[in-house]
């Protein structure tokens, strides 16, 4: 961390390990399978993407991610994301509709998120 101190820039460092998204909601019909991927946003800002796990409801992603961050950020999210050809991708995970982003927390910890409707 570097100290704030005429003029400099305070930086935080995060590091993040994106595991795996399981019991993902499948399609109705003969292709229930999904292809997905995971965001990291800082302050609604995407800062990381995970590669594309093809027809999964369980996605196994397994990458670790390590940035540098403004100490003025405020909010840390995650969202899984379903690709989609033809349309726009759409969400299918991510925090709470009732808090859009969650506030981060100061040290080591496992983050869920809630599955949309």
């Amino acid at each position: 961390m570097v100290a704030e101190d005429e003029g400099l820039r305070v930086f935080q460092s995060v590091k993040i390990k994106i595991g795996e998204a399981k019991n993902l909601p499948s399609y109705l019909g003969p292709s229930k399978m999904k292809d997905c991927y995971c965001t990291v946003n800082l302050d609604q800002e995407e800062v990381f993407r995970t590669k594309i796990v093809e027809k999964s409801l369980c996605s196994f992603y397994g990458e670790d991610f390590y940035c540098e961050i403004p100490r003025s950020f405020r909010h840390l999210s995650f969202y899984i994301f379903d690709r989609d050809v033809f349309r726009r991708d759409s969400i299918i995970a991510g925090p709470p509709s009732d808090a859009l982003q969650t506030p981060v927390l100061n040290g080591p910890g496992q983050h869920r998120c809630s599955r949309r409707k």
